[in-house]
């Protein structure tokens, strides 16, 4: 895989790599947010039961 991705032209590469950013922008600005905001409220509670 690594040879085939080294014989890429860079114009390849840019091409490939416009839709992995299309994709990853919604997954950050989404998904993470709701998982933070979901794993928030555990981590709070456990340190007030530790107090």
């Amino acid at each position: 895989m690594r040879a085939y991705l080294a014989k890429l032209t860079p114009t390849t590469r840019m091409l490939l790599a416009v839709p992995a950013i299309a994709l990853a922008y919604p997954v950050v600005t989404i998904l993470l947010p709701a998982l933070i905001r979901a794993a928030l409220p555990d981590v709070v509670r456990s340190v007030l039961s530790l107090m």
